[in-house]
């Protein structure tokens, strides 16, 4: 199970609650160059009127930014995970179901699945095939490894590709001619998010907690973009993560599919302890 735990766990610290409460926020700098064409838009949280045309504005900003609307998702990864001076490398199966479940499939050495599980909205299943354990349990069993509250929705775009811990109502841009810098704050994570233009892209999206006492931060990359669905699919992705240990998790896409029909078979064997 250590190797569905592991990727899990580092990508799930990721995953914090995705509703996010409205806070006051500090806009990016703007750059003062008169050459340079600059051009800015935020959200207020003050009670007080908004400008509707800022709004109107950051929030076409936001539409744009690359998003892959689906029903279905398949792929196959090649995962390499970094922790403790400790490095693992193996391959990951995964199947979603959009709002509904992530059914995962880790693959050690040789070929052989050490790992199956299956995510939905509120409970989390695990079969450890080299302990021969069953792990069922509510969210509790993944919060108590990482002390962070979960999303489904949120994890979901996470290994997707789409981009997270954006919250509309609390966020201002900075455009210059082929980057967009978007910053954001939710009610976890301050957040400043880089876009390759004209395209909207995400490049990277760096977080810092808002509550300095936890010390955490992440940094997330987006990279190798190929048409896909209705929009484009990163292939590549890295996860850094800062809280309690430093982790990396390196994600690279062998193969995906979108919208077709998804097989997550999962059942128990006989002779699995169950713990839960």
């Amino acid at each position: 199970m250590k190797y569905f735990t592991t990727f899990a766990a580092a990508v799930l610290i990721l995953a914090s609650c995705n509703s996010a409460k409205r806070a006051q926020r500090t806009p990016p700098p703007v750059v003062t160059d008169s050459s340079v064409k600059v051009e800015t838009a935020s959200t207020e949280d003050s009670g007080l009127k908004k400008d509707s045309a800022a709004m109107e504005t950051i929030s076409v900003v936001l539409e744009k930014l690359n998003h892959i609307d689906y029903s279905t998702f398949s792929g196959r990864a090649g995962v390499t995970y970094k922790a403790k001076g400790d490095t693992k490398n193996f391959d990951i199966k995964l199947q979603i179901h959009k709002d509904s479940l992530i059914w995962a499939s880790v693959i050690g050495p040789l070929g052989i699945e050490v790992a199956r599980g299956v995510i939905t909205q509120d409970s989390v299943r695990i079969i450890n095939k080299l302990n021969k354990q069953y792990i069922s349990s509510s969210y509790v069993y993944l919060q108590e490894q990482l002390g962070l509250p979960l999303d489904l929705g949120t994890l979901q775009d996470l290994l997707v590709g789409n981009p997270v811990f954006i919250d509309k109502t609390n966020s201002s841009y900075t455009k210059q001619d082929d980057t967009l810098q978007v910053t954001s704050r939710t009610r976890f994570f301050r957040n400043l998010l880089s876009a390759l233009l004209p395209d909207y892209l995400p490049a990277v999206s760096k977080l810092e907690d808002v509550d300095a006492e936890r010390n955490r931060s992440a940094e997330l990359t987006y990279g190798g973009y190929e048409k896909a669905a209705n929009a484009r699919f990163p292939k590549a992705r890295t996860i850094h993560v800062k809280y309690k240990t430093d982790i990396e998790i390196q994600m690279d896409f062998k193969s995906y599919t979108f919208n077709e029909a998804l097989n997550t078979p999962f059942s128990v064997p006989k002779g699995y302890k169950t713990k839960k």
